[in-house]
This record gives C-alpha cells, structure tokens and sequence, in this order.
C-alpha cells in the first residue's frame, strides 16, 4: 500500500547518507531509501555510479535467512551502489554508536492496522499479541537510537492501531 511508503519518505535520505533499514524484508522501503541515495527514483549502476552516492550506503537487516535472501534478490534488482545486507536480530544490530545518519525502524508488528484489507485476523487477534511484541519492539526502538547519528533522524513504524505497539514504545 502507499501509505506503507510514508516511513522511508520521511527519512529524506540523500546521497552520501548512511541508512539503516532495521527489518528489511519484504524490501520495498529497502528500495525506496536505494533509490533516495541514489538521488533518482529510477537509478541504476549506469545512471548511479559510486559517486552519485558520495560514500553513503544502505544497511538491510532481516533477522529471517530466507525472507533475507529474497530481499538480496530484490535489492540486486535495484543496481544502486551502496547496499548492504545483514541477518541479524534488529535489537542486537551490530555497530558503532551514531553509525549512521538515517534509521528506519518498521518493527514487526500485531497487523491489527491490516484488519480492512485482511479481514481473516479479526477471529484470531487477541490483546495479548500487541503486550507480546512491546518489549521486542522497544529494543529494536532503543538499539536504532544508539546506532543513530547526533542530529540524525529515525522514523519508527508498525502496522499497528494499538497504543501499546505504538505510543507506549515511543
């Protein structure tokens, strides 16, 4: 959906920078910050060379190994120069305090934001979910904080209504 888009939008990576998508896969934000270091939205290693990025990456992290080869394969696909691609669990992401100038955290979520489009969870939601994801939620919060650069930005995301996956996080 578009407005899953509104998180790597809000970023306003520009070339050179350094980003962090924290939870990667499926991909589509991944490519969307590509492209946004890039400076075009429709870049390529013939159009974006290494120095239209100026020096600056995208870090994907997906903690599962087979979505995490399906985003190499979906990245591949972009050609921009830059990228890289880490399984890795989000809370623990490995790095240096203000590694990077851009993070992105779309954290895994209840979904009970999908509930119009996916009606099938409205008999099996349940609050408990949401309680559940909270503490995972918030390290991934807390470790894209410390890995954030001093006057850089992170956009936190779920796909989510509840308050407890959302405002209570934040």
């Amino acid at each position: 959906e578009a407005v899953s888009m509104l998180p790597p939008l809000l970023l306003q990576v520009k070339p050179g920078m350094r980003v962090l998508d924290m939870c990667a896969a499926p991909g589509s934000k991944t490519c969307l910050l590509l492209s946004a270091l890039a400076g075009s939205g429709t870049a390529t290693l013939d159009s974006a060379t290494a120095a239209d990025v100026k020096g600056g990456c995208v870090v994907a992290n997906e903690i599962n190994p087979l979505r995490c080869n399906r985003l190499r394969v979906r990245m591949g696909r972009t050609r921009v120069a830059g990228q890289l691609l880490v399984c890795h669990p989000a809370q623990s992401m490995p790095g240096a305090a203000g590694s990077f100038d851009r993070v992105l955290a779309d954290v895994p979520c209840s979904g009970d934001g999908t509930l119009r489009k996916n009606p099938d969870i409205w008999s099996s939601w349940q609050p408990r979910f949401s309680a559940s994801l909270h503490p995972l939620q918030l390290q991934i919060l807390k470790r894209g904080l410390d890995l954030l650069a001093p006057g850089g930005l992170l956009v936190y995301s779920t796909c989510s209504f509840s308050p407890t996956e959302n405002e209570a996080v934040v």
